[in-house]
């Protein structure tokens, strides 16, 4: 595929996801900051999207869930030690919640949280907008121990 047009299609996942993400913090806390859209759309592309991309439909569905929640939860924690600690920004604190983790920039409640949104929500999206809106994939599908569990309806061509 054309390098300008791969850089551009995930430009636009980049702000789709990141401003997904940002909606739902406004829905959820009333507010939110521009540093959750980056995170997030940072997050979309390369931590939901890529080990889709890497390792295809084969891997077992609840395997990518997990890698892409380590990855994302990973991130948050990064992001957080830069954004709140070291900038000292304070876009979020969990450190006075129970079960948290990464110096107070992760939290377990939040963690299952990243399971929901990327299992229901982030997977599904991204791969719906390679195949419905660029029509540059095959017909996704996920699978739980071997057994298929959805098939992405068939594109209109």
């Amino acid at each position: 595929m054309n390098t300008a047009k791969n850089i551009f299609r995930r430009a636009i996942l980049f702000m789709l996801c990141g401003s997904a993400y940002y909606c739902i913090e406004l829905l959820w806390r009333g507010h939110s900051h521009i540093s959750m859209l980056l995170l997030a759309g940072f997050l979309g592309v390369f931590c939901i999207d890529a080990p889709n991309n890497i390792w295809g439909y084969e891997l077992d569905y609840l395997v990518q869930i997990g890698i892409s929640t380590l990855l994302c939860t990973l991130g948050e924690g990064i992001v957080g030690l830069i954004v709140n600690i070291w900038l000292g920004l304070k876009v979020w604190d969990y450190s006075e919640l129970p079960f948290t983790f990464f110096w107070g920039q992760c939290n377990i409640f939040f963690v299952v949280a990243w399971i929901l949104l990327i299992g229901l929500i982030g997977i599904p999206v991204c791969d719906a907008y390679w195949y419905y809106i660029c029509k540059d994939s095959e017909q996704p599908y996920y699978k739980i121990c071997g057994k298929y569990i959805f098939r992405m309806p068939q594109r209109k061509e």
